[in-house]
């Protein structure tokens, strides 16, 4: 007889998020957090939830759809994922946490598959 249990069937592993002093590097590299006066239209998100975001995604090569609910939707995420990905933002935010930019070689896709760049 099968008991349902209380605990996830996945169980995806925890991600750090940036540390402030880590933000505090990459902070400058991101167009969003240029304080370009009164904005219009949606209210503003927390970028930094929406890196530590992506950053989960990279990490865990999970699905998109699978990021835990701490995180912003994954539909934002992934929207600024593509932005950052094609503007090379975040190439620069790589090199200034990793040194490397090895982690974009495989490109999360947001159906969950990984396929080469």
């Amino acid at each position: 007889m099968n008991i349902p249990s209380s605990e996830p069937i996945a169980i995806w592993p925890v991600i750090q998020d940036l540390t402030d002093e880590q933000w505090q590097r990459v902070a400058p590299l991101l167009p969003e957090t240029l304080n370009e006066g009164p904005r219009r239209g949606r209210p503003p998100i927390d970028i930094r939830r929406v890196l530590n975001s992506v950053m989960w995604v990279l990490h865990t090569r999970a699905p998109w759809s699978a990021m835990p609910e701490h995180y912003v939707p994954y539909q934002t995420a992934h929207r600024y994922y593509l932005r950052w990905k094609r503007s090379g933002v975040l190439t620069a935010i790589m090199f200034a946490l990793f040194k490397t930019d090895d982690v974009l070689e495989m490109r999360a896709t947001r159906k969950g598959g990984v396929r080469a760049s």
